[in-house]
């Protein structure tokens, strides 16, 4: 399985290319800032993006005092079971697709 497979990545604007994360860095526990790369070399822009985690889906077991973030509303909580099944079906769909071409070309 590839990196763009298996990792979640940005697009470069510019060109809708995958790109790398060459570094990153914290700026604190709830704030990161990385440098990418685009891996299209005709393109290849530099940009810098942030990560940032904004609110709790489903509450740690081990939660720290000093990260206060808010609860989602029920309603978004539901849309994101929704997303994560429909993703999950689009998942199955395409490993069963690709299985299927190995085999044949087998």
């Amino acid at each position: 399985m590839s990196a763009e497979q298996s990792r979640a990545f940005l697009r470069c604007p510019h060109c809708e290319s995958a790109a790398i994360v060459r570094t990153s860095c914290s700026h604190n526990k709830l704030l990161r800032e990385s440098l990418l790369q685009c891996k299209n070399v005709v393109c290849g822009h530099t940009f810098s993006a942030y990560t940032e985690i904004v609110k709790t889906i489903s509450p740690s077991s081990c939660p720290r005092d000093d990260v206060d973030l808010p609860m989602c509303s029920l309603k978004e909580r539901e849309a994101y079971k929704i997303r994560a099944k429909e993703n999950q079906s689009a998942y199955a769909a395409v490993t069963a697709a690709r299985a299927a071409k190995r085999r044949k070309s087998s």
